[in-house]
């Protein structure tokens, strides 16, 4: 007896989880999306500075050997020499002056002799190197801002150009050297020096023209290239000394780590290296119950001795956060309203006249379904066989008995779709798929398929789904059929018939209206 379809109450159930389950996932793409905005506004305030300071110092280096470029050619035509003289002063006197970043220019030659110029207070101050009797002698000679001679001291020195970083390398590049950062000879202080070495045509040896930058100075410039009032800017080395700028009781050097007294410096280097981050990965730090974002990079790319870091605290990136943040929560809003009024209409248009179906098979809950099914009966979805292959009357294999349950399958497929149980006979009682003698579910299942791939088609096992299950301590088959998009039919040697369910049966329809009826499907 066909019962008839009635409406299913869990489907308002369903409706509402999927609801809550798209709401959730909107909270979770905001939530999500708004940690990115803020891991990308960081990153661009990171990048910034970082790109800043790099810039900074790419700027300065391009100006530096573009100088000493020109520099190298004075060398090869003789203009400039290793001992001091009116020529030579005139060209580099003017380069200190309008080069503010060069702190002092050192001009050695192979044999050991050296001149090195820099400013002092508003004019300039040379050091030559010359030996005497009574050993090596710094000539002092201070020079005001017309380039006249002012005064000249000699004092003993042991100063040899040949011992400095920027010496021999100079030599054996045929291009420009940067050295690390060391300290200066003049100055005591820490800074780097560019250098070229160049073959003169009128001295016999060569000669290296060298520009010294103090740390301190480079600092200050990138110290100004900070993001925001609260951030911080710092300098390191690649073995991980810190340069901090000198003071009235300290001079300027790089420290090891250890002497650092910064506790957000340290533990800002320590996450860097400890995550073995990419120079351009900023990332976050929390200090003192702030958060910090950070990021390390390279002052040149190709000189990767020295490295500026940036620390922005997360409260001055906020503004823009906030913003960006504010601007999500609002489109989830949306979206989340938009999901809840059409779940409203749906339930309104449709939740009293959806028509699903009880008598499927479920297969979270099988037992339990499979004993609904049966306590319930046959119906237009639902059909028992006793067995898949034996005849009990017989007691013998029968091709009559295949030959019904695949019909069941396609009269399934040709209708509405169904649930078709093996080992149940027409009464309800479960009898079990032991009589069919199978060696295992595996053999089973195989019969099962090449059945179905012999008598509807392969191309029909995607609508069809084979459980096997214990019920009552008995092995029961169910086989969960979908309602195919394509006429299925059942073909033997002798025929090849369509069927439709009606009613408990499966019934097989006449060509004439199998025509129609497939044409009302499409």
């Amino acid at each position: 007896m066909q019962r008839p379809s009635k409406f299913r109450p869990n489907f308002i159930r369903d409706l509402v989880l999927v609801s809550l389950l798209l709401s959730g996932m909107i909270v979770s793409a905001v939530v999500f999306l708004s940690a990115r905005a803020r891991e990308e506004i960081s990153q661009k305030y990171i990048d910034n500075a970082t790109a800043s300071a790099e810039h900074q110092y790419t700027g300065m280096a391009e100006n530096t050997e573009q100088i000493l470029e020109l520099a190298g050619d004075w060398i090869v035509s003789g203009r400039i020499s290793s001992t001091s003289g009116k020529e030579m002063n005139v060209l580099l006197f003017p380069l200190l002056n309008r080069n503010h970043h060069i702190s002092g220019i050192s001009v050695a030659g192979t044999e050991g002799k050296s001149c090195y110029l820099t400013i002092h207070g508003d004019g300039f101050m040379t050091r030559e190197m010359v030996d005497t009797e009574k050993g090596r002698v710094a000539v002092r000679r201070f020079w005001d801002a017309e380039q006249k001679l002012v005064s000249e001291e000699k004092r003993p020195s042991s100063y040899d150009p040949r011992s400095r970083p920027w010496f021999s390398p100079a030599l054996a590049d045929k291009g420009i050297f940067w050295t690390p950062p060391y300290v200066f000879f003049e100055y005591k202080a820490v800074g780097i020096t560019a250098a070229i070495g160049r073959q003169s045509n009128t001295d016999s040896g060569q000669i290296v023209v060298a520009f010294d930058i103090l740390m301190d100075d480079l600092f200050r410039k990138i110290q100004g290239m900070a993001p925001s009032a609260n951030s911080r800017v710092f300098i390191f080395r690649n073995d991980a000394r810190i340069y901090l700028p000198g003071d009235a009781e300290a001079s300027s050097d790089f420290r090891a780590m250890v002497d650092i007294d910064d506790p957000l410096i340290r533990k800002t280097v320590a996450s860097w290296e400890k995550g073995h981050l990419p120079d351009d990965k900023a990332f976050a730090v929390n200090h003192d119950g702030q958060t910090w974002w950070c990021g390390f990079r390279p002052m040149a790319a190709a000189n990767r001795h020295v490295w500026v870091g940036v620390m922005v605290p997360e409260s001055d990136i906020m503004g823009r956060v906030v913003q960006r943040r504010k601007g999500l929560w609002a489109l989830g809003g949306f979206v989340l309203l938009l999901t809840g009024g059409l779940t409203f209409l749906m339930l309104r248009r449709y939740g009293r006249s959806v028509d699903m179906r009880e008598d499927g098979f479920d297969s979270r809950n099988p037992e339990k379904s499979v004993m609904d099914l049966v306590s319930k009966g046959e119906g237009r979805t639902v059909e028992f066989k006793s067995t898949m292959r034996l005849n009990l009357h017989t007691r013998k294999p029968g091709k009559e008995i295949e030959l019904a349950w695949l019909k069941a399958l396609v009269a399934f497929m040709n209708t509405d779709g169904g649930t078709l149980l093996l080992g149940v006979s027409d009464d309800g009682t479960v009898t079990g798929l032991e009589a069919d003698a199978f060696a295992s579910d595996d053999k089973c299942r195989l019969h099962f398929k090449n059945l179905v791939n012999q008598h509807i088609g392969a191309e029909f096992s995607k609508y069809l789904r084979l459980h096997l299950l214990t019920v009552d301590a008995k092995k029961v088959g169910v086989v969960a059929c979908r309602r195919s998009s394509e006429p299925a039919y059942l073909k033997t040697a002798k025929s090849e018939e369509y069927y439709i369910r009606s009613g408990l049966s499966s019934d097989a329809l006449p060509v004439s209206k199998v025509v129609a009826l497939i044409q009302t499907r499409k």
